[in-house]
């Protein structure tokens, strides 16, 4: 009786603890593939409130601007913005994970900078901590509304209203931001690290150590590996400038509101 008490205990032990790593590895898998649900406001808003936690005011207030007019448009592009960035975050943090583990860039193109490895992937963390905290800020530009515009003249319709130019100006500023971001940043540091895991892909442990023939074995797996990110990073280059362009055009679109 004893040993069959044991068995169980060691079985339900064993469960919970297979039970706490599946959930930890799902919060994971939860967190890397972050996307928000887009479609009606009412089911992006409750998507919101869970995975930001968003108190009774703030739900409130994107209810009401899913009610106004414009607000499902000003709420569907600040997701988007919101999915976009989540990826970004996603990406750069594969990316340090692999310039780490895989890429030896200066043994493999003959240079001697010793500190080249640890530039890579401190840019990568970087680039991808900037791409949660401005995931945050959008959530913050969202919440905050679109930016009402003061009347085009005063006085009775006698005199420009120069706080209108000026705020169509301040409207258009975040998408000038994005389309830096999306261009200059994020589109060099992928085509950067397409370049650098292309030519330096190679084991933490040289693979002439290895026995035969997890060798040979390793090395096909990594190659696979670094063809696949390359690749992927090619992709989000060649995106990250479509969405530059896009940004582009949401700032020409607003500037056509002001009163020349």
């Amino acid at each position: 009786m004893a040993d069959s008490d044991n068995l169980l205990e060691t079985m339900t032990s064993s469960y919970a603890n297979a039970r706490g790593f599946l959930s930890r590895a799902n919060a994971l898998f939860s967190a890397v593939t972050f996307k928000i649900v887009r479609g009606k406001p009412e089911e992006s808003i409750a998507d919101l409130t869970k995975k930001f936690g968003l108190d009774a005011s703030q739900q409130q207030t994107l209810i009401t601007l899913a009610g106004a007019k414009g607000g499902p448009a000003f709420i569907d592009e600040k997701i988007q913005d919101m999915n976009r960035a989540a990826f970004h975050r996603s990406a750069f943090a594969l990316n340090a994970f692999t310039q780490l583990f895989f890429v030896d860039l200066p043994s493999q193109v003959g240079l001697s900078f010793f500190y080249m490895k640890l530039v890579l992937v401190i840019a990568n963390v970087l680039l991808a901590v900037y791409a949660h905290v401005t995931l945050d800020w959008t959530l913050d530009d969202l919440i905050a509304g679109p930016n009402a515009l003061p009347s085009k003249r005063r006085f009775f319709g006698l005199a420009v209203n120069p706080r209108y130019n000026k705020a169509v100006k301040n409207r258009s500023r975040p998408y000038a931001r994005e389309a830096w971001k999306e261009k200059t940043l994020f589109r060099t540091a992928y085509f950067i690290n397409a370049g650098t895991i292309f030519f330096g892909t190679q084991f933490i442990v040289p693979l002439e150590r290895l026995i035969f023939p997890f060798g040979m074995l390793f090395g096909k797996i990594i190659s696979l590996i670094a063809t696949a990110i390359t690749a992927f990073d090619i992709w989000r280059g060649v995106k990250a400038g479509d969405d530059a362009r896009i940004a582009r055009e949401r700032e020409v679109s607003v500037y056509r509101d002001l009163n020349i």
